[in-house]
């Protein structure tokens, strides 16, 4: 059996919905291309010590090429920073999804959003003026459950 990654779509308009991205490669990557609205490029963000990470999911192409023109994902790039301690080189851009990350024996492995991370992006949003609830229960336009 194949596990489901539970996580946040985060857009640029600051709203965010709960996202389950499935297993087997092929429907996830149907359900990242259908969230993203294009081909899903998958980067690692973690503290200098690996102790916390993320994966954050974007559109391919999002920093450079036509996709550039996206517009910048302020508040997933503030979560992104702060959970990790770093300042990023660019801003996200673009709806990006933000998963669990962990790396163990040379390996990353993606996991689900902890709570931790869903209560400071609770935070960031408020504090940049955001939906009062990040990651409500709005069902993501992908796979459901």
């Amino acid at each position: 059996m194949t596990t489901t990654r539970s996580g946040v779509r985060i857009d640029t308009d600051c709203a965010t919905a709960n996202s389950h991205i499935p297993g087997p490669w092929r429907l996830r990557q149907a359900v990242l291309r259908d969230e993203l609205g294009g081909e899903p490029h998958f980067a690692r963000f973690a503290t200098a010590d690996r102790t916390i990470a993320l994966c954050v999911i974007s559109r391919a192409g999002g920093t450079s090429g036509p996709e550039a023109a996206l517009p910048v994902n302020e508040l997933a790039t503030a979560l992104v920073g702060r959970a990790t301690r770093q300042t990023l080189e660019r801003p996200l851009r673009g709806p990006v999804i933000v998963l669990g990350a962990s790396h163990f024996g040379g390996l990353w492995r993606t996991g689900d959003l902890p709570d931790v991370h869903r209560a400071l992006l609770h935070s960031v949003a408020r504090e940049q003026g955001g939906p009062e609830v990040p990651g409500r229960s709005v069902p993501s336009r992908g796979h459901r459950g």
